[in-house]
């Protein structure tokens, strides 16, 4: 059996497949998806995510197929402190 992914781009190390969560912004929308299939290299941490992984993601998105789950999140605006 091949390898599912080549080394890492930037570093050369091994990239494994592992299930990762993976964020995802739409026309001022925050997605999260669970459990997505994606390379990620064992030395540096790159991820590295399919194509035909990103086309489903993104047709889950079109299609407004309903989410497993829903959270709310916070959102703070970085104000900096002027001494």
């Amino acid at each position: 059996m091949g390898k599912k992914y080549s080394d890492c781009f930037y570093c050369g190390g091994v990239v494994e497949e592992r299930l990762c969560p993976r964020e995802f912004r739409r026309r001022g929308q925050l997605f999260i998806f669970e459990n997505v299939p994606m390379g990620v290299c064992a030395q540096c941490g790159e991820k590295i995510l399919k194509p035909e992984v990103a086309k489903s993601l993104d047709r889950i998105i079109r299609e407004h197929k309903k989410p497993a789950r829903t959270i709310e999140v916070p959102v703070y605006s970085y104000e900096l402190e002027i001494a």
